[in-house]
């Protein structure tokens, strides 16, 4: 089996709220250099900013959250949330949302996107 950067990424629960926001509001969604493979690839991660409907302005940023070695580094990844209140107020301790769980009854199956558990 080749050894390869395994991007993981957001699991279910991440993907389903990032959807809700999309369709529920005007997004910006970008793109940014989030980290390096385990061959010095890039891994891009995503940034959605939105304005709720009280005038806070939102962004929400694709991290790492984890990176094991599975046959390969593996990139899981998570959001975190920075809100701008229309009074200026910066609030960033919404961090770690929608985290995938380490569960090791899942050791045969190494992940298990729906559930947002893994065990590597």
């Amino acid at each position: 089996m080749a050894r390869m950067t395994q991007d993981v990424g957001l699991n279910n629960y991440a993907e389903k709220y990032v959807k809700h926001l999309q369709e529920k509001y005007t997004c910006d969604k970008s793109i940014y250099h989030m980290a390096d493979g385990m061959f010095g690839e890039e891994v891009f991660g995503a940034i959605l900013k939105y304005i709720d409907e009280y005038g806070n302005k939102i962004t929400l940023k694709e991290v790492v959250q984890d990176s094991p070695w599975s046959s390969g580094l593996m990139i899981f990844t998570h959001l975190e949330m920075t809100v701008e209140k229309s009074s200026g107020q910066v609030l960033s301790d919404f961090h770690n949302l929608f985290s995938w769980m380490v569960d090791p009854s899942l050791e045969d199956l190494e992940l298990d996107y729906e559930t947002g558990r893994y065990y590597v």
